[in-house]
């Protein structure tokens, strides 16, 4: 019977267990784990962790327009994101369908539907197991009707946040660096930026309505629902009431703290953790909420790679146990979404990430490279550089 050997790696199981060092993994002809057992042999910087759990990408809009003047369809872009998303660890993704209608953004509402179906169509043959992240801006008026057209066409639904652009809720502490920013993310001018997040009074009364109506589709086809970019407890308070079980990017240690007190499941960004700072001045850092114990999942936000990047920056600087840092990035947000557990288990089918971590000179002008080897899923592998070399043998 076919093997596949995985020898002088380091084994982080999840779900809080210690790590295993200097390991041997058999997996049986169905991918299932046989036997972890020690090696004499020294581990080579080499990783066996369980498959990356991404809540939130949202990096589709950059893919699709790679120039002013050029717009690329779904399909192309998805087909290539996935290998990006599959050797960077991740083996399930939530990306985003943009629920609202915003031409200086770049985002057409209709790109909604189109997204979902796309999935529906290319799912069974991609890597990563990719469901929907459904964001609905709650300022627009097509927001609800976008987010119905998706759950027509999608079985994939695993998230619905709601979201406000407005003056009131940006994630910017005041109006000139909203502007600074998005003017740049954009290429708008400053101004526009100024009209797109100046809401009339009328669409601001029409928030709480949306609020109810989105809430009340979450709970009526059982997805969980998330609340976005909050600043004060009070946002907190009343996203949970809507029943919003899921902060995402909460603003300030107030917020993610109140949510944290409410037992939501508080989600920061992981390229925040890698960087060191968030993309907005004078808010959370993902390394300060980690360590008051208020962040409980890492998203790739924009940035597949740092995924798997951000435990081991948590780990090396900021004294995080890597063994705890893998689960806010596998463990934990499956369990947010109810979906089985990924932990690497002797009997059960491989859903993990083999990485090896490339340490560079003292002194090079970068510390060091994430390089995903392999992806199993279910069992299955689905990505492989070298699927006949010495990291995973088969015999």
């Amino acid at each position: 019977m076919a093997q596949t050997v995985i020898e002088g790696v380091t084994v982080i199981p999840g779900g809080g267990r210690d790590a295993i060092p200097n390991a041997v993994v058999t997996l049986d002809s169905e991918g299932r784990v046989e036997e972890i057992i020690p090696d004499v042999a020294p581990a080579q910087d080499l990783y066996l962790v369980p498959g990356g759990v991404d809540l939130h990408l949202d990096n589709l809009l950059q893919r699709r327009r790679p120039r002013a003047t050029v717009s690329l369809d779904h399909a192309a872009v998805i087909s290539v994101l996935d290998a990006e998303c599959a050797a960077a660890g991740i083996a399930t993704v939530c990306i985003a369908a943009r629920c609202e209608d915003s031409p200086r953004k770049g985002i057409d509402i209709a790109d909604a539907a189109v997204l979902a179906g796309v999935l529906e169509e290319l799912a069974p043959m991609l890597c990563c197991d990719w469901r929907i992240h459904a964001r609905v801006e709650l300022t627009d008026e097509g927001s609800v009707g976008a987010l119905q057209s998706v759950l027509a066409v999608s079985s994939r639904v695993a998230l619905i946040s709601m979201m406000e652009t407005s003056i009131q809720r940006s994630r910017f502490s005041s109006l000139a660096e909203t502007q600074a920013f998005y003017a740049q993310d954009w290429g708008v001018s400053e101004a526009e930026v100024e009209e797109v997040f100046t809401v009339d009074a009328h669409q601001l009364s029409r928030t709480a309505e949306r609020r109810s109506v989105v809430a009340a589709l979450a709970l009526a086809c059982n997805i969980v629902l998330a609340t976005h970019d909050d600043r004060t407890e009070e946002h907190i308070e009343e996203a949970f009431a809507f029943g919003a079980r899921v902060a995402e990017f909460p603003l300030t240690m107030e917020a993610a703290g109140r949510a944290h007190e409410l037992g939501m499941t508080v989600v920061l960004g992981a390229p925040n953790a890698v960087r060191g700072r968030s993309t907005s001045s004078g808010n959370v850092l993902a390394a300060d909420a980690i360590a008051a114990g208020v962040c409980d999942v890492l998203c790739s936000d924009y940035l597949p790679l740092a995924m798997h990047a951000a435990p081991h920056v948590l780990a090396s600087e900021h004294n995080v146990p890597l063994t705890e840092a893998i689960d806010l990035v596998s463990t934990n947000p499956a369990n947010a979404l109810g979906l089985a557990p990924v932990a690497i288990e002797v009997g059960q089918p491989l859903t993990a990430s083999l990485r090896r971590v490339q340490h560079f000179a003292p002194g090079a002008a970068e510390k060091s490279a994430h390089v995903g080897t392999a992806l199993w899923r279910d069992g299955r592998l689905v990505f492989s550089r070298n699927p006949m070399g010495t990291l995973a043998l088969s015999r």
